[in-house]
């Protein structure tokens, strides 16, 4: 926590942090420490100093913004409601988003908590986080890809496709794309891609003619 409310670019108060996080001066000075430490190991071209004339320390060089808790809890709810993935993805990502987000009420994190306890992610088969970007990466590139898809049926079947564009409805992530033997484009549920393969890039008449068809 005290690293990134530094590294958002606040001023940082010793005697109000410890009393709003509950720990001591010495544990607050080991912080700063292995703060300081870490960003001339990693060649950051930051560091942390201390202003006499308010009594605070702060982070020189760039910094980052961090949530407000009124974004964090916002951006939370949407999350965990959406049911968009397994829950292991969910546990990770609510982590990052709480590192990024000023922290002051421990009701609210707390409420927060006892929220992602409850998240149900069980009907998401395969990972999704990865897959998703892997696939967006996939469409900027304009590749083709043969996929190994769960149908409705349970069973695994491969397909060649070529991803146009992902979207998010009804708690899924879902890739849009054009069949690479026939004509006519059809959506598949992200979560249930077991793997994929890229097969190669499309040719520049590829990309018209596949353009031209899905409008």
């Amino acid at each position: 926590m005290l690293f990134w409310k530094l590294y958002s670019g606040l001023k940082i108060s010793k005697v109000s942090f410890c009393f709003e996080t509950d720990i001591n001066t010495r544990t607050f000075d080991r912080d700063i420490e292995a703060i300081r430490n870490f960003l001339a190991e990693n060649y950051l071209g930051q560091e942390v100093v201390f202003d006499r004339i308010s009594n605070t320390y702060y982070m020189t060089g760039p910094t980052r913004k961090i949530l407000t808790e009124v974004e964090y809890t916002a951006i939370s709810i949407i999350l965990l409601g959406s049911r968009a993935l397994r829950q292991d993805e969910m546990n990770g990502l609510m982590k990052s988003l709480r590192e990024l987000t000023e922290h002051g009420n421990r009701d609210m994190q707390d409420e927060m908590g006892q929220m992602l306890s409850e998240y149900d992610g069980s009907s998401h088969e395969y990972a999704i986080l990865k897959m998703q970007w892997d696939l967006y990466q996939c469409i900027k590139r304009k590749m083709i890809i043969k996929i190994r898809y769960q149908s409705l049926w349970e069973e695994v079947e491969e397909k060649v496709i070529v991803p146009f564009s992902l979207c998010f409805e009804n708690h899924s992530f879902r890739l849009e794309a054009a069949d690479f033997e026939k004509e006519g484009m059809n959506k598949y549920y992200v979560d249930k891609i077991e793997s994929f393969e890229i097969i190669r890039k499309l040719s520049l008449s590829e990309c018209k003619q596949y353009l031209k068809n899905k409008e």
